[in-house]
């Protein structure tokens, strides 16, 4: 009995082996659904293997121990389920949960996918957790990297340990030194700022926030910059922009070109003054003579 429990035994660990080269496997199933050991490229139930390559299709749970070679070694492997890789599994496309000891990698994963190191892919609708960081296109959903979070998309909630970075982030965002991207949508938070072409919504940096159009409630630990500010913005020492609209509090509010709204701050100074100044010095470049330098308030249509 001993003897046929080793040679049943030996015959699944070479087929496992050999499977990580060619297709090969030993299958307790009936129309592929049962238990299934080695590349068996379909499988309903239980698959086991060391390496996938050229797997079609697998709906249950899918364990692997390597990493296959090559580009897109499974350019069909549609999982649906549960797949781990002692490494980190591989597919096209993964409906369910993925585990990896190193990271997971797919084209597109839908569900849950969660990797040591990482986790990466082109579309991701769900949630994507990597012990560094996790690396997508496009984000539908959440995401959280122990360092950080990049992709050209994102949408949810993100949170890098560093940072995170996009093309264009719509949602909440949290790094633990700073938040990039050309356009930022949402409530995005950096420990040391916050930074990009567009922003548009609730934007808090431990220095500063900057950008080149910037429209919401702004907050940085210095100051804010940009080009353009539209809302309410408050800078700890100063807001500088080439136009201001809305309400503006800093030490220093300096306007290159116009300011519409209200300024306050210890010093304020608008080439071009359309609201209110409040402050111990208040420059309005549009006023006649002794009127563009006042203490207290100035004021201008």
């Amino acid at each position: 009995m001993r003897e046929t429990s080793t040679v049943i035994w030996l015959l699944i660990i070479s087929l496992l082996v050999s499977g990580a080269t060619q297709a090969g496997s030993l299958d307790l199933t009936y129309n592929n659904h049962g238990l299934s050991f080695g590349n068996a490229p379909i499988v309903h139930g239980l698959r086991i293997n060391v390496v996938d390559r050229n797997v079609e299709e697998v709906n249950g749970i899918n364990l692997t121990f390597w990493t296959p070679r090559g580009k897109d070694p499974n350019p069909l492997f549609q999982m649906n389920g549960v797949a781990v890789g002692l490494v980190a599994p591989v597919m096209h496309r993964l409906n369910g949960v993925g585990i990896g000891g190193l990271g997971v990698g797919a084209d597109e994963i839908t569900g849950l996918a969660i990797g040591g190191l990482g986790a990466g892919a082109d579309e991701v609708t769900g949630v994507a957790i990597g012990g560094l960081g996790a690396g997508v296109d496009a984000i539908t959903g959440i995401g959280v990297g122990g360092l950080g979070i990049g992709g050209d998309n994102l949408t949810g909630l993100f949170m890098g340990g560093l940072g995170v970075g996009a093309d264009a982030i719509t949602g909440v965002g949290v790094g633990g030194l700073g938040i990039g991207g050309d356009n930022l949508t949402g409530l995005l938070v950096g420990g040391l700022g916050v930074g990009g072409d567009d922003l548009t919504g609730v934007f808090l940096g431990g220095l500063g926030v900057g950008g080149d159009d910037l429209s919401g409630l702004f907050i940085g630990g210095l100051g804010v910059g940009g080009d353009r500010l539209s809302g309410v913005t408050v800078g700890g020492f100063m807001i500088r922009a080439d136009e201001l609209r809305g309400v503006h509090i800093a030490s220093w509010v300096h306007a290159k070109r116009e300011s519409h709204g209200l300024s306050v701050a210890l010093f304020n100074y608008s080439r071009e003054l359309h609201g209110l100044q409040l402050g111990v010095l208040n420059w309005a470049g549009n006023q006649e003579g002794l009127l563009r330098l006042l203490p207290l308030v100035n004021y201008h249509r």
